[in-house]
């Protein structure tokens, strides 16, 4: 039981201000994979890379991406509708069968037009609001591999999404993401998944 306890006490949510540098982040990544050269622009004129992780100022600078590399980063768009959620751009969660469009998003639009404003501004949701979704989170995490390995032991709550409304690449990433604001993993690219 200390053990847990120990556990429980080093997670610290991440503030306001670490979400809105770390969305930056993850707009930049998909930018570069969208809209390559507008992107590097914006990167360079508002100097986002002091929010890339070493990964990321890889992916960035890098000439031509793997196909593979480029897959990866626009699945990030589910980790960015997390904090942007968090960020309260979005009103609730879009469904799990629904890839969110980042580009389609104001808060998104803002910070990429008014990128000072947008960090300025951030206002985060309440430490209860962001537990219940990373909980909510990776309950359907746990359902979607449950569905995966077979197992059976799916027995959803009154408000759960039915098992063919959760896609797991989109399950995965968004938990991923409210994991990470919820303060779990020391780094972005060191949050816990397990089930």
């Amino acid at each position: 039981m200390d053990e847990l306890q120990d556990v429980d006490a080093e997670v610290v949510p991440r503030t306001a201000q670490e979400v809105a540098e770390r969305a930056l982040a993850i707009i930049a990544t998909i930018g570069k994979v969208h809209f390559p050269e507008p992107n590097a622009k914006w990167v360079a004129d508002e100097n986002i890379s002091r929010f890339l992780t070493p990964t990321e100022a890889q992916f960035i600078g890098s000439a031509e991406p793997s196909d593979q590399e480029r897959i990866d980063y626009s699945w990030k768009a589910e980790a960015l509708a997390s904090l942007i959620w968090s960020l309260h751009g979005l009103e609730h969660m879009p469904p799990f069968d629904e890839q969110f469009s980042p580009f389609d998003n104001d808060l998104v639009l803002c910070a990429i037009r008014n990128t000072e404003t947008f960090l300025n501004d951030a206002r985060i949701r309440t430490g209860e609001e962001v537990d219940a979704m990373e909980a909510f989170l990776y309950h359907q995490h746990w359902r979607v591999r449950d569905h995966e390995f077979g197992f059976g032991m799916d027995i959803p709550g009154a408000d759960d999404p039915d098992i063919s409304e959760l896609h797991p690449g989109i399950v995965y990433e968004r938990r991923y993401g409210m994991s990470w604001v919820a303060g779990f993993g020391e780094s972005w690219d060191d949050v816990p998944t397990d089930t």
